[in-house]
C-alpha cells in the first residue's frame, strides 16, 4: 500500500522518509490533492508511529528504584538510621541491628510508595500538558497532542500556534513565524506557500495549512541538538521559607547533639553509648519530613486540580491561589459558552429574529448582509463568531450564488488596535478585480463607510438597542475594487453599508452562583471584553457583577492617567472594548493596589498580561499555545466554575499544610524533650534509635499522606483571602504547636518521673512512656484540624478515611510491640498490666483536654480582638 507525494513517499510495509534532507524538490499540487483527499488514516497512522515513534526531542527516562534511593540518602533520617544499625552491628548487639535496620527498610519503602505517588500524580499533568495540534485525519479535523505527529499529517496552524513539527506550507494567509528560538532573530518571517515551517517555532500572525515531513529526532531542531527543557520546579515562597527553617533547626539539632554526646559520656563514661543517643535526638529533633510535605501537597493538589479540567503549569503557584483577591476575566468562553449562533441580522430598515425563523429560507434582503460577512471570514473558520457566519451561511444561502467556495483569498487587513474591523480581498474566477467583505465593531464600519451624522446615530442607536439584549454586535459592510493592485490600508476602499449582526452567545450554566460564591470568599470578578458596552452591562447584569452601570471603554482608558485609574479601578467590576494590550495595563494596576491576581486569556497578545499576573490562567479549548506556556494553570474545559474550583483547592492546601506543620512540630517537642531530660539529670534512659524509628513509621505518612486529603471547612470559601504577605510559619502556627507539643511533653514527663518513683525500672518506664506518646498521637494526629480549632469543631467534621486507618494501624502496632513477647523484648518493653494501661489514658486524655482548652481560649481571645 502506497501514496505518492514526490516528497513524501509513504510505504506502509517498507516505510522511508525521502525528504528528511530536503534533497528533493516540495510538490505543491501533489501535496494539495492528498489534502483534499482527507489527509492520513488511521491505520496509516498507528503503522507510521512504531517506525517513527513519537514527536519528542527527547523522552524523560522513567525513575528507577535506585534514583528514589539515591535521593532517599539525603534525609538524614535515613542515613542516621542506617549509621545507628550498623553501629550496634559492630558491637555484637545483633537483635538491635536487625530491628534497626528493618526500620531502616521499612521507611525506604513508605518513602518510594509516597514519592511514586507523586510522580506519578506530575507525569499524569505532564501527559495533558503537551503543545496541541489541529490535524486533518481520515478527512476530520482532529485535535492532538504535538507528540502524536506523524510524518504526513496535515495540521492547521493559527495565530499563537508552536509548529509542532518541520513542515511544508500548503496553504497560507500572511502567515509571520517567530523563528528566534532557532535564528536569535526577533523580527518575524513572512512564510510563503511551499516554504518550510520549522519545528519549535511560532505563528505569530496569519493562519496556514501546513504537511509535515519530518518530526523528534528528525527535524532540524533536532538534527542541531537543540533540547528544550523548561524548568517547571521553580521553588515556591513556602518552599524556600520551610528550607530556610530546616537548616536553622538543623544546626539546633546539631548543637543539642553534641551537648548531650559530651553530657552523657563524661557522667557515664561511656563514649560508644553517648553517640549512639546523640543520633538519636537527631533524628528526634530534626524535621525531615517538611521538604517532603510540600512536594506531596503541591503534587496531589495539581493532580486534584486536573480531576476538574484545571492543568498546573507551575506547581508552586497553587499557594497563590489561596491569595487571590481580583479575578479578572474574559467573557467569551469563560462566562459564556462560548458557542455562538446568529440571532438577529438588521438589513435595509427591516430586522429578523433567526431564533423565531423556522424557515429554510431566508428572505433576499438579508442574503448580502450574510454573504459578506462570510467572506469577511475565514474558509475553514476557527473563531467562534466566524463558525456561526458559516454555518448561518450553510444552512440559508446553500445553492444559491451567495456563496463562493472557489474564490481565492488575496489579502487580509486584520484587527488591530485603531480599527476593530477585519477586511478580506477575494479574487473571483472569472473578475479582473476584487471583491471586499469587512465585518467588525459598529464603530468601526461606521467609520470605515464615512456615514454622515444621520446614518451613523441611526445605525448607532439600532447596534445599542441589540447590544441591550446581550448581543454580540458587528456590523459588515462591502467594496470592490477593479485595480490590480490592492490599497496598503482598508480606509482606502469605499465601503458600502450593508447591516448588522446580532451573535448570541449563551451564558455558562452556574456563572451566576459561581460568581456569588466568589464575592463571599472575598474575590471581585472584573469582567474585560472586546464587547460593546451595552452588551457588557447585559451580561454583568445577568451573571451579578459589582455595579454593572458603571463601565469602562479601552477609548477612556487610554485617556485615564494611572494615578486616577488606580482610585477608579477600585469600584469598577467591566470594561468593556478592551484590547489584549490594555489588560496588561490593567493587571499592573491592580498589582500597585497591593492586589492579588489572576487573569484569564486566550491570545498571543494576552500572554504578557498572563506572565504578568500573580496567577495566568489560559484557556484550553480556544487559547493558543503561547497563552498556555505564559500562563501558570490552564482550563482545558474554559469553564468558570473550574476557576473558583482552583481556589478552593489553593486554599484547602495552604490550610492542610499548616495543619500538618502543627502536627509535626507538636510530636517532636515530646519526642525531643524525652530525648534530652533523662540525660540532663542522668536518669534511666527511654528513647532509643529503636523508638524514634518505630515513631517515624506513624509520623512519615501522618504528616505526608493523612492531611493531605483532608476537606476543608465548610466555610473555606466564605473566608476572606489569606494576605498575600501572610508567612506560614507565623504566631498561629507556632503557638498551637508550642502548646500542644509542650503539654504533650509534661504528661510524658509525669508519667515518666511517677514509673520512677513507683520503681518500676526503665524498662517500665519507658513502656508507660511510649505508650502514653503513641495514644496521644492518636488523638493529635486526629484532633489536628486548624491551628484555632477546637475540639468540638474536629468531632462535627467529616472523618478522614485515611486519619482512620493511620490510628487504627499505629494502635496495632503498639498492641503488637506490647503484647508479642519477641517484639517486647526488641524494643526493651515491659508487660503492660491494667493499671499501667489506666495511667496512660489518663495522662493522655489530661494533655489532650487541657492541650484543647488552650487552643480555644486562645481563639475566642483571637476572636474578640478581632
Amino acid at each position: 500500500m502506497k501514496k505518492t507525494i514526490k516528497s513524501f513517499q509513504f510505504d506502509l510495509n517498507d516505510y522511508e522518509m525521502k525528504n528528511q534532507s530536503n534533497d528533493l524538490p516540495f510538490d505543491l499540487k501533489s501535496a494539495k490533492d492528498f489534502l483534499s483527499k482527507g489527509g492520513l488514516t488511521t491505520s496509516e497512522v498507528l503503522a507510521l508511529k512504531k517506525i517513527h515513534g513519537k514527536n519528542e526531542l527527547r523522552s524523560q527516562k522513567p525513575k528507577r528504584i535506585y534514583n528514589y534511593l539515591l535521593e532517599l540518602f539525603k534525609d538524614p533520617m535515613v542515613y542516621l538510621l542506617f549509621i545507628c544499625g550498623c553501629i550496634y552491628f559492630f558491637l555484637g548487639d545483633h537483635s538491635e541491628a536487625a530491628m534497626l535496620l528493618a526500620f531502616f527498610f521499612l521507611i525506604i519503602i513508605i518513602t518510594i510508595f509516597q514519592e511514586k505517588k507523586t510522580g506519578n500524580a506530575i507525569e499524569a499533568l505532564k501527559s495533558i500538558s503537551n503543545p496541541r495540534a489541529l490535524t486533518l485525519r481520515d478527512g476530520q479535523q482532529k485535535r492532538i497532542a504535538g507528540t502524536d505527529i506523524v510524518p504526513g499529517d496535515i495540521v492547521y496552524l493559527n495565530e499563537g500556534d508552536y509548529i509542532p513539527a518541520d513542515s511544508h506550507l500548503i496553504s497560507s494567509i500572511n502567515v509571520e513565524v517567530d523563528e528566534s528560538i532557532l535564528t536569535g532573530e526577533s523580527v518575524p518571517v513572512k512564510k510563503e506557500v511551499a516554504e518550510e515551517l520549522l519545528s519549535g517555532t511560532t505563528i505569530v500572525n496569519g493562519h496556514a495549512i501546513a504537511i509535515v515531513h519530518s518530526i523528534g529526532q528528525n527535524t532540524f531542531l533536532g538534527r542541531i541538538g537543540k533540547i528544550i527543557d523548561k524548568d517547571e520546579s521553580n521553588h515556591s515562597r513556602l518552599e524556600i521559607e520551610t528550607s530556610l527553617l530546616v537548616k536553622k533547626l538543623s544546626f539546633i539539632a546539631l548543637g543539642l547533639c553534641a551537648l548531650v554526646i559530651i553530657i552523657y559520656s563524661l557522667s557515664n563514661h561511656d563514649w560508644i553509648k553517648g553517640p549512639l543517643l546523640g543520633i538519636s535526638l537527631a533524628m528526634a529533633i530534626l524535621p525531615n519530613e517538611l521538604p517532603a510535605v510540600l512536594t506531596i501537597y503541591f503534587a496531589m493538589a495539581a493532580w486534584r486540580l486536573s480531576k476538574y479540567k484545571v492543568l498546573t503549569r507551575k506547581i508552586s503557584s497553587i499557594e497563590n491561589l489561596g491569595s487571590i483577591n481580583v479575578l479578572c476575566v474574559d467573557k467569551t468562553g469563560t462566562l459564556t459558552m462560548n458557542k455562538m449562533a446568529i440571532q438577529k441580522i438588521y438589513s435595509n430598515d427591516q430586522t429578523i429574529d433567526l431564533s423565531e425563523h423556522l424557515e429554510t429560507q431566508l428572505p433576499e434582503i438579508f442574503h448580502e448582509v450574510l454573504e459578506y460577512g462570510i467572506l469577511a471570514s475565514r474558509k475553514d473558520p476557527f473563531d467562534p463568531m466566524e463558525i456561526a457566519f458559516s454555518s448561518t451561511g450553510n444552512k440559508y444561502l446553500k445553492d444559491t450564488e451567495h456563496l463562493h467556495h472557489d474564490w481565492d483569498l488575496e489579502k487580509e487587513y486584520p484587527l488591530t488596535t485603531q480599527l476593530l474591523s477585519v477586511t478580506h480581498a477575494w479574487k473571483g474566477k472569472d473578475s479582473n478585480g476584487f471583491v471586499i467583505g469587512v465585518k467588525g465593531s459598529p464603530e468601526a464600519i461606521i467609520d470605515l463607510c464615512h456615514m454622515n451624522e444621520g446614518d451613523k446615530n441611526k445605525i448607532q442607536k439600532l447596534s445599542d438597542d441589540m447590544a441591550s439584549n446581550g448581543l454580540r454586535i458587528l456590523g459588515v459592510a462591502k467594496s470592490y475594487t477593479p485595480d490590480k493592485k490592492l490599497p496598503a490600508i482598508q480606509h482606502d476602499f469605499e465601503f458600502k453599508f450593508l447591516g448588522l449582526v446580532g451573535i448570541a452567545d449563551p451564558i455558562r450554566p452556574g456563572i451566576k452562583e459561581s460568581i456569588a460564591e466568589c464575592k463571599n470568599a472575598g474575590i471581585r470578578v472584573v469582567m474585560l471584553t472586546g464587547d460593546h458596552p451595552v452588551t457588557a452591562k447585559s451580561i454583568a447584569r445577568q451573571i451579578g457583577l459589582h455595579d454593572p452601570d458603571n463601565v469602562i471603554t479601552g477609548v477612556q482608558l487610554d485617556k485615564i492617567p494611572d494615578t486616577e485609574l488606580c482610585e477608579l479601578i477600585k469600584n469598577v467590576s467591566v470594561f468593556s472594548r478592551i484590547m489584549p494590550e490594555q489588560k496588561l495595563r490593567l493587571v499592573e494596576i491592580f498589582k500597585k493596589n497591593k492586589d492579588i491576581v489572576a487573569m484569564t486569556g486566550d491570545g498571543v497578545n494576552d500572554a504578557p498580561a498572563l506572565r504578568s499576573a500573580h496567577i495566568g490562567i489560559a484557556m484550553g479549548e480556544k487559547g493558543t499555545d503561547v497563552a498556555r506556556e505564559a500562563s501558570d494553570i490552564v482550563l482545558l474545559n474554559d469553564d468558570f466554575s473550574s476557576i473558583v474550583e482552583s481556589i478552593k483547592c489553593g486554599r484547602k492546601v495552604y490550610l492542610n499544610i499548616k495543619n500538618a506543620l502543627i502536627y509535626l512540630f507538636s510530636i517532636h517537642i515530646p519526642i525531643a524533650g524525652m530525648s534530652v531530660l533523662p540525660v540532663i539529670f542522668n536518669l534511666p534512659l527511654v528513647l532509643l534509635p529503636a523508638h524514634i524509628a518505630f515513631l517515624h513509621l506513624i509520623i512519615e505518612p501522618a504528616s505526608s499522606i493523612a492531611f493531605e486529603g483532608d476537606d476543608p471547612p465548610f466555610d473555606i470559601m466564605k473566608q476572606a483571602p489569606r494576605p498575600s504577605d501572610e508567612i506560614l510559619f507565623n504566631f498561629d502556627l507556632w503557638y498551637a504547636s508550642f502548646m500542644k507539643g509542650t503539654i504533650l511533653f509534661l504528661s510524658l514527663a509525669v508519667v515518666y518521673l511517677i514509673s520512677l518513683w513507683r520503681h518500676q525500672g526503665e524498662a517500665d518506664a519507658r513502656t508507660l512512656v511510649m505508650t502514653t506518646l503513641i495514644l496521644s498521637n492518636t488523638f493529635l494526629i486526629f484532633l489536628n484540624r486548624g491551628p484555632n480549632v477546637s475540639i468540638l469543631n474536629n468531632l462535627t467534621k467529616k472523618p478522614n478515611k485515611i486519619v482512620i486507618w493511620i490510628i487504627i494501624t499505629s494502635l496495632l502496632l503498639l498492641i503488637a510491640a506490647l503484647y508479642i513477647p519477641s517484639a517486647r523484648t526488641l524494643l526493651s518493653f515491659s508487660f503492660m498490666h491494667p493499671i499501667d494501661i489506666a495511667i496512660c489514658i489518663l495522662a493522655t486524655l489530661v494533655s489532650v483536654g487541657i492541650s484543647e482548652l488552650s487552643i480555644f481560649i486562645f481563639a475566642r481571645k483571637k476572636l474578640v480582638n478581632q
